[in-house]
């Protein structure tokens, strides 16, 4: 009698999400890929430099120009 075991699924690849930047796919068998503490997913080797990065770089940005406007404002 042959045994019955536990066979391994061959190439099994799921979705995990897509990146908030390029909207790129991002499979649970490929890496390359940040989650952030708000559950924002984003590619780390993007072809023209990092998702993640030039969401990191748009944000601090962000945060200079509402500093600047802030202190615009007091005066």
């Amino acid at each position: 009698m042959k045994k019955k075991g536990w066979k391994k699924p061959i190439n099994l690849s799921l979705i995990c999400g897509y990146c908030e930047w390029c909207k790129k796919q991002l499979l649970s068998d490929a890496g390359g890929w940040i989650v952030t503490a708000k559950k924002q997913k984003f590619c780390h080797d993007g072809k023209d430099g990092s998702c993640f990065d030039k969401f990191c770089v748009m944000k601090y940005n962000q945060q200079q120009q509402e500093k600047q406007y802030a202190t615009n404002k007091k005066r």
